[in-house]
């Protein structure tokens, strides 16, 4: 009697192949998280390096030149930069135009959401006022307003709404949050976020 594999050997390799490609991903991809990938790809495209400072905003909806000119990038994750805060690294999408409309923020340590929610804060303008606050199963999704962003990033976002999320392993733990998102997912009053 031989024995016969309980799958063809072509299944095999396929399988091997497409759980392989993951080890020839950038660093940074293997942090992001299962569902942010899946069901929340992120907003907007590469931000270009070299562009020169300008006025406005400095954070969350700055021109990508006026965000870089204040930040380093990250020596473990040489795309995404030192978040400056707390240890760990931001990834960032920019707009059509170059300015920044996601961030993705990995603290190195789970933080709590008290610590999550402040360094959310910090990024979108002093005159960000709450929209919602909805706590998920596995999430915790924010919505703020703020006319300063409507006006610095225009067609882009013309109501100022920034959404933010929280994400911890498995199911939201206010305890523990792995991943902030900051972008400009939903209209005016709207929670379409899939967490």
């Amino acid at each position: 009697m031989t024995w016969k594999p309980p799958f063809p050997l072509a299944i095999l390799i396929a399988l091997a192949l497409v759980f392989g490609s993951g080890a020839c991903q950038p660093a940074s991809a293997a942090l992001r998280s299962p569902s942010t990938a899946a069901n929340n790809p992120p907003a907007g495209m590469q931000c270009p390096d070299g562009r020169p400072a300008r006025s406005g905003l400095q954070n969350f909806g700055a021109y990508i030149g006026t965000w870089q000119a204040s930040r380093t990038h990250d020596s473990q994750f040489p795309s995404d930069y030192v978040i400056g805060t707390i240890p760990g690294h931001v990834a960032v999408r920019c707009s059509q135009d170059d300015y920044v409309i996601a961030e993705q923020i990995h603290p190195l340590f789970q933080a709590p959401a008290g610590q999550a929610l402040r360094v959310a804060l910090t990024d979108i303008p002093g005159d960000g006022k709450k929209v919602y606050d909805h706590v998920r199963t596995l999430c915790r999704v924010l919505q703020y307003s703020s006319l300063e962003l409507a006006h610095q990033l225009g067609a882009d976002d013309p109501g100022g709404q920034v959404d933010i999320s929280f994400e911890s392993d498995g199911a939201y733990n206010s305890a523990s949050v792995k991943l902030i998102l900051i972008d400009l997912l939903d209209g005016p009053g709207a929670d379409t976020r899939v967490c």
